[in-house]
């Protein structure tokens, strides 16, 4: 049966070179889905880059008409002055600045924080109304001596 033993080594080279075969193709496919694969994230890379340019354009060019557009009021030339180009919320609208709640807030009275900021050149009045107190309290705490160290 010398015929069995050679069919038998023919079928199993040609099942070698079939599974060799196979793996090439599967190799190439692999290699083509990779560089395809690359070539669109390329494509979409440079298609959001002109997006985000022109956005960019878009919003310089609305900021300009603005900003030469005479303001109606006061309000408005305030908000064109003060516009920010980043933040979501501030672009779409829905921002809006929150009251916080601050009767409860204290400020410690300190004479030498007084005097501090009376140095630095505050107004008597304006450290009254600071620190919550009346001015004749203010100009009492100015006229203590400092404490000797």
């Amino acid at each position: 049966m010398p015929g069995a033993a050679d069919r038998a080594a023919k079928r199993a080279e040609e099942r070698a070179n079939g599974r060799e075969q196979r793996a090439k193709e599967r190799l190439a496919a692999s290699e083509q889905r990779s560089e395809l694969r690359a070539a669109q994230r390329d494509l979409q890379s440079q298609e959001r880059e002109r997006a985000r340019e022109s956005r960019r354009i878009e919003e310089d060019q609305r900021i300009k008409a603005r900003l030469d557009a005479p303001p109606t009021n006061d309000v408005e030339a305030l908000k064109i002055s003060k516009r920010r180009r980043s933040g979501a919320l501030a672009r779409s609208g829905e921002e809006s600045k929150t009251d916080r709640d601050t009767r409860s807030y204290k400020t410690i009275v300190d004479t030498a924080r007084i005097r501090t900021l009376a140095d630095r050149g505050a107004s008597v009045a304006g450290l009254a109304g600071a620190f919550g107190i009346t001015i004749e309290e203010v100009e009492a705490a100015l006229l203590e001596t400092a404490p000797q160290d």
